[in-house]
């Protein structure tokens, strides 16, 4: 027996080969688990790279159709501002017209040419105390006249110097922000999200950049100040300004004056209107005169006119030579106020014609004032037929890893004209001229 034990004793060494079986088990398990673990590393960091370039691309391209939006609601402030720079030398024109008109009323009135109770005594005391009033300014005041002329080259400056100067930037420089905000989002979300790959630059990212649809090419386009979208556009603002628009009012005196005119009295004619040429050119003029009725056997009754007060106000291009030419005023101790308006009109009979104040009009012509200018600046619209449709940009973007493997990304964006609702269903245009353009992303384009 105690062999027997000896043998059982002798017979240990069994389960140390068995220990030595697992080990080898476990090692092979390891080396599995080592290979799954790598692997799924690898397949995590490869979904990651696809979901960060994915990332990448939608927020470079969606920055690429904001800077779009902000260039295209920049164009309509730029737009904006030129128009109500326009505005505001319309209304200088209007004042130094009207200041000038004042002096000359006064003159009118100090010389008693005609007497203001005259004025008084046919057509009301508020004409009368109008008429008097005009005696404090009676002196023209050529400073305030230069200082409106220079607030007018001020804003004549600022149209084509500094407004069209920021235009101009922005027409040449938008493609290259759009390029610089794609770069700039590609690099700060690829480069800086736990990447595979480090870096500071495309190259070093491993990135490249490839335009599949932008349509903002030939989208806007540049226009002249004297292009008739744009006057009518101008002169449908200044409407809007009661001082711009057309000052022509007649007032008739109550009295007979003459038996073979029972139908017709005396008149005084204010005339005054502010109009803006084919040629971008600014033209004023205010007048007023006391139209006397009279009669004579040869044309009957017709009204000779005593001018009371005149201006008129021309703009011209400061590169052309302008010379202001003499008007010269009728001497009529040697011809008939008559016979002088008789041709005035053509050689017609009947000079009542128009109703105008032309004695008044031809001394303003000869005391005219000049005002240099540059002429309406130049403004943008969008392309005839691209109105309707939406600005869209797609891009697809490809990343060479360090495996050699290549992964692609592609996105895409609008720019789109978004106004606030309108009443009555009514909904605003497309247009360059009201700052509602948005970005939003859309689906990727199939044309991809």
């Amino acid at each position: 027996m105690f062999r027997g034990a000896q043998h059982v004793h002798h017979g240990v060494p069994c389960p140390t080969r068995q220990k030595g079986q697992t080990m080898l088990l476990g090692l092979v398990l390891c080396g599995v688990g080592v290979l799954a673990w790598v692997l799924m590393l690898e397949l995590g960091q490869a979904v990651h790279d696809q979901s960060s370039l994915h990332r990448a691309t939608d927020a470079a391209v969606y920055s690429a159709a904001l800077i779009q939006t902000r260039a295209l609601n920049l164009h309509a402030y730029l737009n904006r501002a030129q128009l109500a720079h326009q505005i505001g030398m319309a209304h200088l024109i209007a004042v130094a017209t009207a200041s000038q008109y004042r002096a000359k009323l006064g003159q009118q009135a100090s010389k008693r040419n005609p007497p203001a109770s005259l004025i008084g005594a046919f057509f009301g005391p508020q004409h009368y105390v109008a008429y008097t009033s005009a005696l404090s300014g009676s002196i023209q005041d050529t400073h305030s006249q230069r200082l409106l002329r220079d607030a007018y080259s001020r804003h004549d400056h600022h149209v084509h110097h500094v407004l069209d100067r920021v235009r101009q930037l922005l027409i040449r420089h938008t493609e290259h922000q759009r390029q610089q905000a794609i770069d700039h989002m590609l690099i700060s979300n690829v480069g800086k999200s736990g990447s595979a790959l480090k870096g500071h630059t495309l190259s070093e990212l491993g990135l490249s950049v490839t335009f599949t649809l932008d349509e903002t090419k030939g989208f806007v386009d540049q226009y002249s100040g004297n292009d008739p979208v744009w006057r009518d556009f101008l002169n449908r603002l200044i409407g809007h300004y009661e001082f711009l628009t057309e000052r022509n009012r007649t007032q008739r005196s109550v009295w007979l004056v003459n038996p073979r005119c029972p139908f017709k009295r005396h008149e005084l004619r204010r005339r005054g209107r502010l109009q803006l040429g084919r040629d971008g050119q600014w033209f004023s003029e205010d007048t007023l005169s006391y139209h006397a009725l009279r009669y004579n056997k040869i044309i009957g009754c017709y009204h000779r006119e005593y001018p009371m007060g005149w201006a008129v106000l021309e703009t011209h291009h400061e590169s052309s030579n302008f010379n202001q030419q003499a008007v010269s005023t009728p001497d009529f101790s040697r011809q008939a106020f008559w016979r002088w308006s008789r041709a005035e009109n053509g050689g017609a009979w009947n000079i009542f014609n128009g109703r105008r104040n032309r004695l008044a009009q031809r001394y303003g012509q000869s005391t005219s004032l000049k005002w240099s200018t540059k002429g309406l600046g130049r403004y943008v619209q969008i392309s005839s037929g691209r109105e309707r449709k939406p600005v869209r940009i797609a891009i697809k973007v490809t990343q060479k890893l360090n495996s050699g493997e290549t992964i692609q990304s592609k996105a895409a964006a609008q720019t789109y004209f978004s106004p606030p609702k309108v009443q009555l269903g009514r909904t605003s245009a497309p247009s360059l001229f009201e700052p509602y353009w948005r970005a939003t992303l859309i689906p990727s384009l199939s044309d991809q």
